[in-house]
């Protein structure tokens, strides 16, 4: 198996492997356009958005006035507004709710410094519109565009699609939040006495499992003290003061360190998000070479299914009354 394993991340190997995965699909045919929300795009031998992928695109449940997702994202949403306010009162976060799914390979992939032939980009993970375009797979996708438009403080919010058999635990359409903090030296070091000599970077440093090779050490704590201390409160906002918790050290191609929370509910443990320190050739990319910055991000289903007990994905899709009318609220904290 470990031998398999290395023969797979061959990109040659990956990409026979797939063409073979898909022979089956090969008399399936595609007209040479495809209208997405009201754009165009030519289609290809990428090409594998099926019907009932593309019904959903326009159904936002995740905005939808009454929804659990919606619930559950006024949650998050209302824990950052009241955690990160300025000087005059108002939130620092910016909430981007309704940015479209359709996303190109650049975003959804390079600019978060996802390898070329990284499983994740396969034709049967993810749903192509074409060989240069796809439905986003996590609303990470959106990260450098918003940072380069001059966010530095922002949520996403929105559906993803990765291709996946369906039960009650699995659905090749969810939905996700992300969320980016950004900081300058100032911000870093505000609370610290004496932090005139403090830098966030240093020169010919080494990556290690603690810290990037930009980054110095006191500023990685000081951000990754940050970090953990806001998503704690968050679970405590969501699950109750009283929930235990735990961090799992992790790796994602986008940030370093990288961590799990895990929160012990219903008698288990359950993964709640994953994050970490952006990397910085990321912010570097984004034009913003003089900060250092947290991400996070979490699955909206996950939380909704806990909070109110619901057994199987596929009832988020549903129209039936008898389920929607249970969270016709308003306040999102309600029991």
């Amino acid at each position: 198996m470990y031998l398999l394993a290395k023969l797979i991340r061959n990109k040659q190997l990956k990409l026979l492997l797939r063409n073979c995965s898909t022979a089956a699909k090969a008399n399936k045919k595609y007209a040479e356009e495809l209208e997405l929300l009201g754009k165009k795009y030519t289609t290809d031998d990428w090409t594998n958005l099926t019907p009932k992928i593309i019904s959903k695109l326009d159904k936002n449940l995740h905005t939808r006035q009454h929804h659990p997702l919606s619930h559950v994202r006024q949650k998050i949403v209302n824990y950052f507004y009241k955690n990160f306010r300025n000087k005059c009162g108002n939130p620092t976060f910016s909430v981007c709710d309704n940015l479209p799914p359709v996303v190109s390979v650049y975003q959804n992939f390079d600019s978060l410094l996802i390898p070329r032939d990284h499983v994740s980009r396969s034709k049967d993970d993810c749903y192509y519109v074409n060989s240069e375009t796809l439905l986003r797979a996590h609303t990470t996708a959106h990260q450098v565009e918003l940072i380069k438009m001059g966010l530095d403080n922002f949520l996403v919010v929105g559906d993803v699609y990765r291709r996946d058999e369906i039960d009650s635990t699995h659905y090749p359409v969810f939905h996700q939040v992300d969320a980016v903090r950004l900081c300058v030296r100032e911000e870093v070091f505000k609370n610290v006495c004496s932090s005139e000599s403090l830098q966030l970077f240093e020169v010919k440093g080494k990556e290690s499992e603690e810290k990037q090779a930009v980054h110095t050490l006191e500023a990685v704590k000081i951000m990754e003290h940050e970090l953990k201390t806001v998503l704690v409160g968050l679970a405590q906002a969501l699950f109750g003061t009283g929930i235990k918790y735990r961090w799992k050290d992790e790796y994602f191609p986008f940030t370093h360190p990288s961590w799990e929370l895990e929160v012990f509910y219903n008698d288990q443990w359950i993964e709640v998000l994953g994050c970490g320190l952006i990397r910085h050739d990321i912010l570097k990319n984004s034009g913003v070479n003089d900060r250092i910055g947290w991400a996070f991000g979490l699955g909206l289903e996950r939380l909704a299914m806990c909070f109110y007990d619901i057994k199987d994905i596929r009832l988020f899709w549903s129209e039936d009354s008898g389920f929607l009318n249970q969270f016709k609220f308003d306040d999102p904290d309600t029991p």
